[in-house]
């Protein structure tokens, strides 16, 4: 008896389930929208590290990710510069970290209105509903990818997450195990 293969479609969730903005939208609501978007029915917060950009036809901009805000807040201290060793605590600056911590502060909240478009990242890897489970594994796997929008006739409907196509794979192979 052959089982039906499993495709993207039975285990993405739907973009209902997942938080996303428009381009228009500014860094301080997608911090908002990560901290506190949860699909109907859970309890949230939920943790999502990442958000999808749509524009007005439901079709995909891209992708916004913590690390990429965080890049945009504090791109005085994390643009890649020579940066020499720490050599410790002098008199001068027993603590260079409460030094820099307000800072570093103030230099984020100056970036909270800006417009999404510097954080975007475009040509983002997508999936389409009918793939199969296996190709959708090795693409994230081979990417370093543990989230994919899956794109259907040019609309984002949703995503998928490595740990869903990990668990389905894994179901499968210990159903078999098991014949």
């Amino acid at each position: 008896m052959a089982t039906q293969q499993q495709t993207v479609r039975d285990i993405m969730i739907p973009l209902s389930g997942f938080p996303r903005m428009k381009e228009s939208g500014t860094v301080q609501e997608a911090i908002r929208q990560l901290r506190s978007f949860c699909p109907l029915g859970s309890s949230g917060p939920c943790g999502f590290t990442e958000l999808m950009v749509v524009d007005d036809l439901g079709g995909l901009v891209g992708r916004v990710t913590q690390p990429g805000i965080l890049r945009v807040l504090f791109s005085s201290l994390l643009d890649a510069v020579d940066i020499k060793k720490f050599e410790g605590k002098t008199a001068e600056f027993s603590d260079l970290t409460t030094l820099l911590n307000g800072v570093m502060l103030k230099e984020g909240a100056n970036h909270l209105e800006a417009t999404l478009t510097g954080v975007i990242e475009r040509n983002v890897r997508t999936l389409a509903p009918h793939t199969d489970l296996i190709h959708a594994m090795s693409t994230m796997v081979i990417c370093k990818e543990t989230v994919l929008p899956v794109v259907d006739t040019g609309k984002l409907v949703g995503v998928v997450k490595l740990a869903e196509v990990f668990g389905a794979l894994g179901d499968q192979l210990i159903a078999l195990n098991s014949k």
